[in-house]
């Protein structure tokens, strides 16, 4: 069985047992805590394959159920988690979907827009102001490094940008030009920890930057996870998982295992992206 196949066997198995589970936007009574539990890296949405019938397209970019994403959130006793689109060309579409599950699930979900420095190019300034400041968007996610455009739109809006560069060093300039913004580097700097050398230099980069943070989603050899708790102060790292493509129950698991501080924890699970975002 292939990644493909495996993934999207998951979902239709999830999609079962989610039928007879708890509603996906109530919490039960024992997983009330002192902490609010934010998952900062998750995916919803249609995609740009969404209704084309192909069943080898990718499922980053078919079809991502809001529900899934909750029903693992949970599971796992995740009080709320941040959303953004999953592949498009283009994302006014997207990001309007976006803002449209965060209306309906407003206790549970946080939005956050997606835009494409390319294809959108001098139309992200309107785009994103409409969607920070009418739909309530509360951030920005990148598959790029940011360009002018995107960064100055951003500084008058204040909000931070989740980024997945193609490399750590293709941002850093970028972070080091602009303190006032706050930047979280994705996947500890390397997804499904491809390159492991890139989760060392996302750990450097942390350090030596003040606004730089780190995500923990999707990284899969766990010694990085564990050495950048090590080596970064807790305000530096925050909780993510890829829901619901990557299991969030399996990766806030992850973090339990990091054996934090009850204090330190607390900041990684929801202090830090709380901050960030005033909420």
């Amino acid at each position: 069985m292939n990644r493909r196949d495996f993934v999207q066997r998951g979902l239709l198995l999830g999609g079962a047992l989610g039928a007879a589970g708890a509603r996906a936007d109530e919490r039960p009574q024992s997983a009330k805590r002192l902490s609010c539990i934010i998952d900062t890296h998750t995916h919803a949405g249609k995609g740009m394959n969404y209704g084309t019938g192909n069943p080898t397209s990718d499922p980053w970019t078919t079809f991502n159920d809001p529900k899934w994403v909750l029903r693992q959130a949970l599971e796992a006793g995740i009080d709320r988690s941040v959303v953004f689109p999953i592949s498009n060309t283009t994302y006014a579409k997207a990001n309007e979907e976006i803002a449209g599950y965060v209306r309906q699930y407003p206790a549970r979900l946080i939005g956050f827009a997606k835009h494409d420095p390319k294809t959108e190019e001098g139309k992200i300034r309107a785009m994103l102001t409409r969607e920070v400041r009418e739909l309530g968007l509360r951030g920005l996610k990148l598959h790029a490094v940011p360009s002018p455009e995107i960064l100055e739109v951003v500084t008058e809006l204040r909000i931070p940008i989740l980024m997945h560069p193609p490399r750590v060093g293709d941002c850093l300039e970028v972070v080091r030009t602009h303190p006032h913004i706050n930047f979280i580097l994705a996947h500890l700097g390397s997804f499904a920890s491809h390159d492991w050398k890139e989760h060392l230099r996302a750990i450097e980069a942390a350090r030596s930057l003040p606004n730089l943070h780190v995500d923990t989603s999707a990284v899969v050899f766990f010694t990085y996870l564990e050495r950048a708790a090590q080596e970064l102060p807790a305000e530096k790292l925050l909780f993510g998982s890829d829901a619901p493509l990557v299991d969030a129950r399996v990766e806030l698991a992850k973090i339990r295992l990091l054996k934090l501080s009850p204090e330190a924890e607390a900041k990684v699970l929801g202090g830090n992206i709380s901050r960030i975002l005033g909420l």
